[in-house]
């Protein structure tokens, strides 16, 4: 299906760093340009402080200065796209191993999977704190989510990005983000209440903006999870493929 790994994986990566760059900017974060990509800083202690879409060689002065300016723990999300001298500067910094992410790959010229019997449509932008509590609770397996804080929010109302909400009759039941960048359509951010799982909520939402996608003319569709979770597995359903590992490498 892909003739080329080495520049998919830049595309992707490319993409994906270009909508988090435009997360962290309407987010109220700081950013450095850092080896063909950014990092990523929203406060002290954030969950969401990082360096990704490092695709370009970097001296050790570039990684000390993304150092200084995550703090610690400084962490590097990393593909096979990144530059081969970075691992050896990564031993010798004290790196290690934090996390695995298998990135999902499919193309949007072949037939879409049915979106099913359940209701999805747009979030609105003033529905970003429904959205925001839905996507927390569920990834932190509650049902209750209307008191609920989220550990950070993904602003609605960003260009070229857009929330999902998953209804089970009148009820919220999840939600999924979009995000559009030459081309490549980027899911992220699924979650459905626990108590509505294994009725095809995920795979509802993964429909409904392929074919979201799809009209706005994208020909790629990628999204990134834990491997051997129920995600993957909705993923796979609805013809993704494996495209490449990822790795979270942290520091301090």
């Amino acid at each position: 299906m892909f003739h080329d790994p080495l520049g998919l994986a830049r595309r992707l990566e490319r993409a994906q760093v270009l909508q988090n760059e435009r997360f962290n900017q309407a987010a109220g974060g700081r950013s450095l340009p850092v080896g063909g990509g950014f990092a990523h800083f929203r406060g002290e202690s954030h969950p969401l402080n990082q360096a990704l879409g490092l695709t370009r060689p970097l001296a050790e002065s570039d990684l000390e200065a993304v150092e200084g300016f995550l703090g610690a723990p400084t962490v590097l999300e990393l593909s096979p796209a990144a530059d081969p001298s970075l691992w050896p500067m990564l031993a010798r910094r004290g790196y290690r191993l934090q996390a695995f992410q298998q990135l999902w790959v499919r193309g949007l010229d072949a037939a879409l999977p049915p979106e099913g019997g359940a209701r999805i449509r747009l979030a609105e932008p003033a529905e970003a704190g429904t959205f925001n509590r839905l996507v927390a609770a569920g990834f932190q397996e509650r049902d209750a989510w209307r008191d609920l804080t989220p550990p950070f929010e993904m602003p609605l109302g960003v260009p070229e990005a857009w929330g999902f909400l998953a209804f089970a009759g009148e009820e919220p039941a999840g939600g999924g983000m979009l995000g559009i960048v030459d081309g490549v359509a980027l899911l992220s951010g699924d979650a459905v209440l626990p108590r509505f799982r294994g009725r095809g909520f995920q795979q509802a939402l993964i429909a409904a903006r392929l074919a979201f996608a799809r009209d706005r003319g994208c020909d790629l569709a990628c999204a990134s999870t834990a491997p051997g979770t129920a995600s993957q597995r909705s993923y796979e359903a609805c013809g993704f493929r494996a495209a490449y590992p990822k790795v979270e490498m942290a520091r301090g």
